[in-house]
């Protein structure tokens, strides 16, 4: 039973432990600041956002993001939950308020030598 109970435990821990984004990149959407959230884009990311889906180049990313960011000027964002996924990559699902409705993110990123790396952003309509 003891061991049942010290699996139950370390299996929360591991929950709760998963890497969140950081507090720059949740500063970069509460800001609509595609800049920063690029300087954390790897050469190609996979972007799916309203009217744009597909594999992109960071710099053609960039630009697609800020042009979103113009049409819907961010107001909060907040993350819901954080987890990790395959191949020590980590995710965090957030909510990014705007002037024109909520959207719901999906920031799935990779840590190397203490650098994160974004691999692939969603920003769905959360209707």
């Amino acid at each position: 039973m003891q061991g049942l109970l010290l699996g139950i435990f370390l299996s929360i821990a591991l929950l709760f432990n998963a890497t969140p984004i950081s507090d720059d990149l949740v500063t970069a959407f509460k800001n609509g600041d595609s800049t920063t959230i690029a300087n954390y884009f790897d050469a190609s990311v996979d972007l799916s956002i309203p009217e744009n889906e597909g594999v992109f180049s960071n710099i053609q990313a960039k630009l697609i993001l800020k042009t979103f960011f113009i049409k819907n000027k961010p107001t909060d964002f907040t993350v819901v939950h954080n987890g990790d996924s395959k191949n020590n990559s980590h995710y965090s699902i957030g909510n990014l308020k705007t002037l024109k409705g909520t959207f719901r993110t999906y920031v799935l990123y990779k840590e190397v030598d203490k650098k994160v790396t974004i691999l692939e952003l969603k920003i769905e309509s959360d209707d």
